[in-house]
């Protein structure tokens, strides 16, 4: 069983990074990562004008550490979906509707053991993909704060895991819904990016309630452990201080859920689908 799925694994390893949607991800996050730069050193002096409650004042050191991996935590929070997308969504429709299945199936492999193999292999890529940006935030972080990395900075690295694998396996699931692969692209970025976004408005503006369930809102932990602003939401509650660490918990326990559930229902949809 271990031989068969590193073997899937490994296959579909290679299929990812040797992908067009791999150079397409990689060219993205080489363009981000250096206008990112660009921006660190020309603009670095007027960090506190991205934050209202702090334009125009001067800050202490700590805090406009907290702004530079704030605003790069943001940028990097919206990378994973995007990587997802490209790896995750096509991951089983496409073996339905480019008719490889027929090849595959028949294969002495578990379908479990297939699915697993795959949504790894999409992880791995993903997790390539943003350690690159991570870097070059790094490097520029050490260049213009000569001083030790803090921990959030850690934390906030730790917590971008585990959303690239919660991210990872919800596309997973929206693509063992559909044959075709365009309807999986599409249905993924209408569920994060609109469908979150007016269950958000819906329930901060109509019922003054924070939908901490939603993955869009659970992600924004990635930043917020630097800062406790959140532009997912209209809460008026939020801090220039650091998430606390019941919203660390909250946003984790989150994201593990829609990990463990996107997974399980993944794994039900693909072994009972059938190739006609």
């Amino acid at each position: 069983m271990t031989n068969r799925f590193l073997i899937t694994y490994g296959y579909y390893f290679r299929n990812y990074y040797r992908s067009r949607s791999f150079y397409l991800m990689l060219l993205l996050v080489l363009l981000i990562s250096g206008l990112m730069v660009y921006l660190s050193f020309r603009y670095i002096n007027k960090l506190p004008d991205f934050i209202p409650a702090l334009k125009g004042k001067t800050i202490s050191t700590s805090l406009k550490e907290d702004l530079f991996l704030y605003i790069w935590a943001f940028v990097l929070s919206d990378l994973p979906v995007f990587a997802a997308v490209f790896f995750g969504s096509p991951a089983i429709s496409s073996e339905i509707e480019n008719r490889t299945a027929f090849q595959i199936f028949p294969l002495p492999i578990g379908r479990s053991v297939l699915l697993m193999g795959k949504y790894l292999a999409s992880v791995s890529v993903t997790l390539a993909i943003t350690a690159i940006y991570v870097f070059m935030e790094f490097i520029t972080y050490t260049l213009v704060f000569p001083t030790q990395i803090p921990v959030t900075f850690l934390s906030s690295l730790g917590l971008l895991v585990v959303f690239i694998f919660s991210i990872s396996a919800f596309t997973f699931l929206v693509s063992s819904i559909f044959k075709k692969n365009l309807y999986a692209y599409i249905t993924v970025f209408l569920i994060y990016f609109i469908i979150f976004s007016a269950i958000n408005i819906v329930f901060e503006l109509i019922y003054s309630y924070n939908p901490f369930f939603l993955l869009a809102n659970a992600a924004s932990i990635v930043e917020r452990v630097f800062i406790n602003v959140s532009t997912s939401t209209f809460a008026v509650n939020n801090s220039i201080a650091g998430a606390p660490f019941s919203s660390i918990m909250v946003s984790l326990m989150v994201m593990v859920l829609y990990l463990v559930v996107s997974i399980v229902a993944s794994l039900l949809l693909f072994e009972n689908k059938e190739v006609k």
